[in-house]
């Protein structure tokens, strides 16, 4: 992976990031110099973000990422929903942070994917082309659920992109409680 490509993995993991934080507009606004170099479509969002009112960025944010699974940004909820294996994917993404030196903040989980563009970004050897694909993927999952003049589309299009992830993409598994050790028919007393 070229160094052009890890800088923009690492703008677009800033760009998705909570915006409430107290860092990021700063953060945005040290890192635009570069985008305008690197990926001049990257630096007309991060403008566009600074220049937004804090609070209504913010909502955008929640109502976009928080409130609709399709638009979640944890990769392997869109693979595996709420299954068991979706656990074992997370202690598994968890190790390779572990192994790269580095530690899921303790209100995270390892599959976000700021998190995960980060990691790539910092470690691209450590992170099997597997998982950047499967990152675009939801990526590509994400940009087709988003109206096309919402400000993050272009973000996920961009990544999309530079992941080189293949064609039109599997849909989102939709959220489905595990309910495998229910004993069926529930009784209730």
């Amino acid at each position: 992976m070229d160094d052009e490509i890890r800088i923009l993995l690492k703008l677009i993991a800033g760009l998705l990031d909570y915006p409430g934080s107290e860092n990021f507009a700063a953060r945005l606004a040290d890192r635009q110099e570069v985008a305008e170099e690197v990926a001049p479509e990257i630096g007309r969002i991060m403008r566009q973000f600074q220049g937004r009112d804090r609070v209504a960025l913010e909502q955008l944010y929640v109502e976009t990422f928080d409130f609709n699974p399709k638009a979640a940004l944890y990769v392997t909820a869109h693979e595996l929903g709420d299954s068991r294996d979706r656990g074992q994917a997370l202690i598994e993404l968890t190790n390779l942070y572990h192994e790269a030196g580095y530690e899921v903040p303790h209100d995270q989980l390892a599959d976000y994917l700021p998190l995960l563009l980060e990691l790539t970004a910092v470690r691209p050897d450590l992170v099997p082309q597997a998982v950047t694909e499967r990152a675009g993927q939801v990526a590509y999952n994400i940009a087709q659920f988003l109206d096309g003049d919402h400000p993050y589309r272009p973000v996920f299009m961009a990544l999309h992109e530079v992941l080189g992830t293949p064609g039109e993409g599997r849909p989102t598994v939709e959220e489905q409680p595990d309910l495998a050790d229910l004993p069926y028919p529930m009784e209730y007393r």
